[in-house]
């Protein structure tokens, strides 16, 4: 199980909050920032519990401001390089390749632990022009909304899904699911795995 430190966390999320409020105010009376401090402390102590989540597959706990913010930054910097790469590619094939354009959707199943990855992966896929996310079942089963067959090929090779897993320190199995084994339930709307056959071999990612 990962170690939850909600003293450290609770102290963390004080700072930040300190620091925030010293920044927009910018008072340096005595009052105002023991004031300031102790406010700052509340709130994260209110906070606390509403940013603590338990693992999508054990009984981990993480705590959703402790992240590695040097992998952050290098993340976010890949990803605004995907962007722009993807939105050069569709803004050509809008231009001069409508023939291109062959919309569907795609599955994979790529089963992070932490809640925060799974969000982190729909939205980068989204935020990624030409490819949308639909939806995300409990046991980590993707559908994405691709635009062409290249896109479909980059949702599919596993290199986005690689990205978000050394984000956040995990490791994955990380698998390209077939069509054929998907079913949408007809009670929920939700799509489920109604068989274990892959279209190719599952990658630890």
């Amino acid at each position: 199980m990962r170690k939850n430190h909600p003293f450290l966390n609770w102290i963390g999320t004080a700072v930040l909050l300190m620091a925030l409020w010293f920044i927009m105010s910018e008072k340096t009376e005595p009052k105002f920032l023991i004031l300031g401090a102790a406010s700052s402390m509340l709130i994260a102590f209110i906070c606390l519990r509403t940013l603590t989540m338990n693992g999508a597959k054990t009984n981990s706990e993480y705590f959703l401001l402790d992240v590695n913010i040097p992998r952050y930054l290098l993340y976010f910097a890949w990803l605004l390089w995907q962007i722009a790469c993807a939105a050069f590619y569709v803004a050509r094939i809008s231009i001069t390749g409508m023939s291109k354009v062959d919309p569907c959707i795609v599955w994979f199943r790529a089963n992070y632990d932490h809640p925060a990855a799974r969000a982190m992966l729909a939205n980068s896929i989204t935020l990624t022009p030409g490819t949308i996310t639909i939806d995300i079942t409990e046991d980590g089963l993707f559908s994405v909304h691709a635009l062409t067959q290249e896109l479909k090929d980059g949702v599919l090779d596993g290199s986005m899904q690689k990205k978000v897993a050394w984000l956040y320190g995990e490791n994955i199995d990380f698998e390209p699911v077939d069509s054929q084994d998907v079913r949408i339930d007809p009670g929920t709307k939700r799509p489920e795995l109604i068989r274990k056959r892959y279209s190719i071999r599952r990658r630890s990612l």
